[in-house]
């Protein structure tokens, strides 16, 4: 999900299928900058899981990179 920095309205989302299992990361090339994010099953998504089984993640593991405008 990606907010507007100073109103706080969601400017942008998607669904992954499964929860986000770490640090985002930022970095830029050529002067363009990228938000990387990792997803899959960890520890402590699993543990909240057992609260919404009718979620159902996916168990891959995945790294999503986001272009910023």
């Amino acid at each position: 999900r990606a907010l507007d920095d100073k109103t706080g309205k969601v400017l942008w989302e998607t669904h992954l299928g499964s929860p986000v299992s770490g640090f985002p990361i930022s970095y830029a090339v050529a002067g363009k900058q990228y938000i990387a994010v990792t997803t899959g099953t960890s520890l402590v998504s699993s543990s909240a899981l057992r609260l919404a089984p009718e979620l159902k993640p996916g168990n891959a593991a995945n790294v999503f990179v986001f272009a910023l405008p």
